[in-house]
């Protein structure tokens, strides 16, 4: 048992003198009067609110006696510190990482409310991660944001699932329930701060959604961003509205009605301040308190990022003090405020709204708008407890957990003392902020990147086409020849949305974050006219691969390979039996990249993943053979996506070295395209009508397979036994329209294989 003297405690709702507070098995067990006690004292005198009641100090002395009857393990003295509730951060995005869950602890919020993660098995991952371990943030989550079909964000994100009008409002629900959200997240906004007028949930779909959302026990929460979208959200009757409008301040007929219809409100003022380009949050690295625990790239995102914002498009109409100014007319009006801080950093991405830190910046602008300290400290721990049902936390009371912050100061006079951090406990655990700092402020060595030959875009200064500063984005990370793994990934996220999914990759989702604007080629408009063209293709092909994959080691083969892998995360999602080795081999760019998206994101693989920086008109074998590969074993060789990249002569040479470090009884799958079978009517109209911007002309333009030879033919010339797919049968397979982009009824389309082969 851990006990805490003589610290001043603020307990979720007044503050507490001469108390000590018993933690023991995770639980804070009783909040007795510190023996001895001055007589003079009054028992439980408190700061804020009237002084403890006779009654209490009773309960406390029985409290008192049972604790004394176990035995005391540490006795932390708290003179001149004050000892909190484990903050609660009521608005952020974990963006699928648990470095994001451990950086909020080092911070002392010990429960992050993220309100949109996808895909639903990544989400579940990590709540269940964040669960079993003590040392990142618990995590509650809303899961997949409900928004219009076109609309914000879903029209960047085409993957996502999405509400026509009211009957789909049920259905979403629902899912979202039996996916594990702890709330339910719409978005009320068209995308007008990001550029863009999109179509958003009407009044009929939002209020179908709360009302589903009631049934099911979830609290609402609506994204606003002016008048007119607070107004909708108390029309749709949610539990609480995020972010508060910079255009104009709020009328007071809807502060009156946000207070009188008993509505919570979670301003994110931190990320208000950002957005609005106001640079008083800029500083926040620089205070001691919160920079000497920063990672690297966290501090510079605080300083100087420009990612992730609320607003993308500079409006002189946006004014921080409106926002500022609507928190204090809400909070005098008696609504009940939430500190959240619409966190969004991740490693490689240059949020200034970051992870933990944010909080205690949120903290001080709710003072500045006007709250006590003792009120805005409400705000971060026992507000969002009530607001999304954590009855077991927020507070610290016998028989709720023991998530605990000890800081040095007073910050319910001080409010900025919340930085001065010198114990965390979650569940009782001691969360060791030594070892977080000084493994986190020594910045990672970018890997080395060899110049790699015939590529169409040589990276010649070591950052990547795109950006000379060093500065890390999946844009400039990428070349033109890594970056159209872009695509399978984008395809495989939307698939991952689907309630009739062929599979769950979590990892293609997080690509669709972590990719920014390289991913705009794929997703967005210059993309539109490939996605309509390839239909369920790459589903399809994910499918035929994954079902090969498994059925070729469980005919005995005890290596795979997987030839320019790009992002492929069959290693983390696909049942592979032990011991089983996965070999991927690709460009540095690919494999920098995708590590980055991995760690920390993706599940623990379920065989020993070997990566590889090699290109394939390279020595490669050499490379693969270092890295243990043994080529007296039978291998499940993967060629997806290959060889339409490769000329004739190159792609001959690649299935020549394949066959060589083959043994008997291998396997070999791959994808077989070339400019002959898309040298089409349809094509040619396609690139014809399309900008040479269009992700169309991407593509065509680092095609370079001429062979008009049969693929079957051609496999069996170098040593296997081929058979050929066709995409119709796979498309009837699984209950899916054919791609129309290689529908055999359709004259001028053009023609794809996909291969097995066993080796002879």
């Amino acid at each position: 048992m851990i006990r805490v003297d003589h610290a001043r405690v603020f307990d979720g709702e007044r503050v507490r003198d001469g108390v000590s507070v018993l933690i023991d098995d995770g639980l804070v067990v009783a909040v007795t009067p510190t023996a001895p006690q001055d007589p003079t004292a009054r028992p439980g005198a408190t700061a804020d609110g009237p002084a403890t009641g006779m009654a209490e100090v009773a309960g406390m002395a029985e409290v008192a006696e049972v604790a004394g009857a176990v035995e005391v393990t540490e006795v932390i003295d708290g003179s001149g510190h004050t000892l909190l509730p484990g903050l609660i951060d009521g608005h952020t995005h974990v963006m699928g990482t648990l470095h994001n869950l451990r950086l909020a602890l080092a911070f002392g919020v010990t429960t992050e409310l993220d309100l949109f993660s996808f895909p639903p098995a990544l989400t579940g991952w990590l709540r269940d991660t964040a669960a079993r371990t003590d040392d990142v943030a618990d995590l509650r989550s809303s899961g997949t944001v409900m928004c219009a079909t076109g609309g914000h964000p879903a029209a960047s994100m085409p993957f996502l699932p999405t509400l026509a009008g009211p009957r789909d409002a049920w259905e979403q629900v629902t899912a979202r329930r039996k996916e594990g959200a702890h709330c339910i997240k719409m978005m009320l906004d068209d995308g007008g701060h990001h550029g863009a007028d999109l179509p958003t949930l009407d009044g009929p779909t939002a209020s179908a959604v709360t009302a589903a959302a009631r049934r099911e026990g979830l609290p609402t929460v609506a994204h606003i961003a002016d008048a007119e979208t607070v107004r909708a959200a108390l029309d749709a009757e949610v539990d609480a509205f995020t972010h508060v409008p910079m255009a104009a301040p709020l009328p007071g007929d809807l502060v009156a009605r946000t207070a009188a219809d008993g509505r919570f409100v979670i301003p994110t003022l931190a990320m208000m301040e950002m957005s609005s380009g106001t640079r008083g949050g800029r500083g926040l690295a620089d205070d001691d308190r919160i920079g000497a625990h920063l990672p690297a790239d966290a501090a510079a995102a605080i300083r100087t990022g420009t990612e992730g914002l609320a607003v993308t498009v500079p409006s002189p109409d946006l004014d921080f003090a409106h926002a500022l100014g609507t928190t204090r007319r809400l909070h005098e009006a008696g609504v009940t405020l939430v500190a959240g801080t619409d966190a969004n950093n991740a490693p490689g991405r240059a949020c200034p709204v970051v992870h933990g830190a944010a909080l205690h910046r949120e903290l001080e602008l709710l003072v500045a708008a006007g709250l006590t300290p003792v009120e805005a400290l409400r705000a971060a721990t026992s507000a969002p407890a009530r607001l999304f049902g954590l009855s077991d936390r927020g507070r610290i009371a016998p028989g709720l957990r023991a998530d605990l912050l000890l800081v040095e100061g007073d910050p319910t006079t001080d409010i900025t003392a919340t930085r001065a951090i010198r114990r965390i406990w979650r569940r009782g655990v001691p969360f060791d902020r030594e070892e977080f700092r000084t493994a986190r402020q020594t910045p990672a060595r970018p890997a080395p990147r060899p110049a790699v030959p015939g590529t169409s875009t040589p990276d010649t200064n070591g950052t990547g086409p795109g950006r000379r500063d060093g500065r890390a984005t999946a844009d400039s990370e990428l070349t033109a020849v890594g970056s159209t793994s872009l695509a399978p990934a984008a395809a495989r996220a939307r698939e991952s949305g689907r309630p009739d999914r062929l599979f769950d990759d979590p990892v293609a989702t997080q690509v669709a974050v972590a990719a920014g604007a390289a991913l705009a080629a794929w997703s967005g408009p210059r993309g539109e006219r490939l996605r309509r063209a390839m239909g369920d293709y790459f589903a399809l092909r994910t499918r035929y691969f994954d079902d090969w994959l498994l059925e070729a080691v469980g005919s005995g083969c005890r290596q795979v390979v997987v030839l320019a892998a790009g992002l492929d995360a069959r290693a983390f999602r696909l049942d592979w039996p032990a011991p089983l080795r996965l070999f991927e081999l690709d460009r540095a760019d690919v494999l920098s990249f995708k590590e980055k998206i991995v760690t920390g994101r993706a599940p623990a693989p379920g065989c020993v993943r070997i990566p590889m920086a090699g290109d394939l008109r390279d020595d490669w074998p050499r490379t693969l053979r270092a890295h243990g590969f043994d080529p007296r074993v039978p291998t499940a060789w993967l060629l997806e996506g290959i060889l339409v990249y490769l000329t004739e002569q190159e792609g001959d040479e690649l299935l020549g070295r394949v066959g060589e470090l083959s043994a008997p009884a291998s396997r070999l799958a791959l994808e077989y395209g070339s400019r002959a079978m898309f040298a089409t009517d349809t094509t040619r109209a396609a690139l014809d009508h399309a900008a040479t911007t269009d992700t169309l002309h991407t593509l065509s333009a680092l095609w370079r397979n001429e062979s008009t030879a049969d693929p079957v033919a051609r496999l069996t010339g170098h040593g296997w036994a081929a058979r050929s797919r066709e995409i119709t049968d796979l498309a009837a397979r699984y209950e899916r329209p054919v791609p129309p982009a290689f529908d055999p009824t359709v004259p001028g389309t053009a023609r794809i294989a996909l291969l097995q082969a066993t080796r002879a």
